[in-house]
């Protein structure tokens, strides 16, 4: 009978790594200035409100465009005003405000991609615990006698290759998904900034 412990640690690795490819879905260079437009604030009756609590802030027909449905038509001009004073441009199209917002500099990008390295270290993070998991049971089971020794180191085996295969496949699609938001010249500098670290 073939032991269980790695195969359910590579079908818990395997969920991570679906799970990190569906969040970071939302990773976008356009995220960059979303950060900017959220920190938008208005006083609506003597009461600071932040752009999310009187409209939906969205990403626009393209990169270059974001737009917000503003719920109460009467906050538009206030939302104008302060989104125009954060340097951005607009026009109102009935309850919705699109905003016209310029490429984001490297700095801002940068914050993306710290971002999407958290998203990742967390997806690492649940492929340490599908392994450990996986071969403290097997330890235990050797303890208990329900399987040999050596039944146990194969497990053991078995999940540290899944764990590198795994953990390869997450650093691929973060590079990939690096380079989709940076671009070419923005990612070879980030690239040689991070060759300084390594």
């Amino acid at each position: 009978m073939a032991e269980q412990y790695s195969i359910q640690a590579e079908t818990l690795m395997k969920a991570a790594v679906e799970d990190f490819l569906e969040v970071i879905q939302g990773v976008q260079a356009s995220n960059a200035n979303m950060a900017l437009i959220k920190a938008v604030r208005i006083t609506i009756n003597g009461k600071p409100r932040r752009l999310v609590d009187v409209g939906d802030l969205r990403v626009g027909e393209t990169d270059s465009k974001l737009q917000v449905l503003v719920f109460n038509t009467d906050h538009i001009p206030l939302l104008v005003d302060e989104i125009n004073n954060a340097d951005f441009q607009t026009t109102v199209d009935g309850q919705f405000i699109n905003i016209d917002v310029p490429d984001p500099s490297f700095k801002q990008l940068m914050e993306v991609i710290d971002d999407l390295n958290r998203k990742k270290n967390s997806a690492i993070g649940r492929l340490t615990k599908a392994k450990s998991e996986a071969t403290t049971r097997a330890r235990a089971a050797v303890e208990n006698e329900f399987i040999e020794q050596a039944v146990a180191s194969q497990a053991g085996k078995k999940c540290d290759i899944f764990f590198e295969e795994f953990s390869q496949r997450l650093n691929d699609i973060t590079e990939k998904k690096a380079l989709e938001v940076l671009g070419n010249d923005y990612y070879a500098k980030y690239r040689e900034e991070q060759a300084h670290f390594e």
